[in-house]
């Protein structure tokens, strides 16, 4: 389990090295709390940004406790969840699952989900494939 503390300690800007054929970075205040709330990587990076990636979206993120969100699909990106802390209960297709730590998810493309409630407040890891533009889809209450 990451502790509060985890959070707490990180630096304020991201430092970043880029080698031949790698990319060298931290995780800090800036990503978590600044524009990209949480991404690490993908296609909403600005095109000269190192994070500007068309493959894959890394996000680490930082849910409040009673943070809800609306139910969502994602039309052609494979995506993967873990849990590093806390308790968040998703709405995965019609079905209410609770995850704590250690707990993941793995979603095809067109596959629904969304927070019904964070628990406790909670760490996660999140992983889509492909990063695309305007991907994520919000449903209204009567569909799906």
């Amino acid at each position: 389990m990451i502790p509060k503390a985890f959070l707490k300690k990180l630096k304020n800007k991201t430092i970043t090295r880029v080698g031949e054929h790698s990319i060298i970075s931290n995780i800090s205040k800036e990503i978590i709390n600044g524009q990209m709330r949480g991404w690490i990587c993908g296609h909403f990076y600005p095109k000269n940004s190192i994070f500007h990636r068309k493959d894959i979206e890394i996000c680490f993120k930082s849910l409040p406790k009673g943070m809800i969100e609306k139910k969502h699909f994602h039309l052609c990106s494979f995506e993967f969840l873990i849990v590093l802390s806390g308790k968040v209960e998703y709405e995965i297709g019609k079905k209410k699952k609770l995850l704590d730590a250690g707990m993941f998810y793995i979603l095809e493309p067109g596959a629904t989900e969304n927070i019904t409630q964070v628990i406790e407040e909670a760490i996660i890891l999140a992983v889509r494939l492909p990063s695309i533009p305007n991907n994520k889809i919000f449903i209204q209450k009567n569909e799906r």
